[in-house]
């Protein structure tokens, strides 16, 4: 059963890394930095389900934590863009919104790399 769901998440990550680079490919600069991460999350879910298949759990992990980092380093920089543009646009209640977010985003963060033993 767990081959098969790893089975699964293979194609699903090839089917989006075909989307996701020929989206890549054909944008100009801010597209490409803003569909990177998702790159980068694909090809690590493919080689983390790869390796998981092949019971390789060490490099398996490696790439579960390349993930990790992808994806937070996304959340968090789109939460400083929004931070930033509330800002510099005076718009308050964005500010507000975004600061829930934040607040809401750090115990995950902290779930994700700082587990207790």
């Amino acid at each position: 059963m767990k081959n098969l769901l790893n089975i699964k998440r293979i194609v699903t990550s090839i089917l989006a890394l075909c989307i996701l680079e020929f989206v890549f490919f054909k944008n100009e600069t801010l597209i490409k930095i803003i569909i990177s991460p998702f790159i980068i999350c694909s090809v690590a879910i493919l080689f983390e389900s790869i390796f998981d298949i092949l019971n390789k759990e060490r490099i398996s992990n490696i790439f579960k934590f390349i993930f990790r980092i992808s994806f937070f380093l996304y959340v968090f920089g789109f939460l400083i863009y929004v931070f930033y543009y509330s800002i510099i646009s005076k718009t308050y209640s964005l500010l507000i919104i975004d600061f829930i977010f934040f607040i809401f985003t750090i115990p995950i963060f902290k779930g994700a790399f700082f587990k207790k033993k």
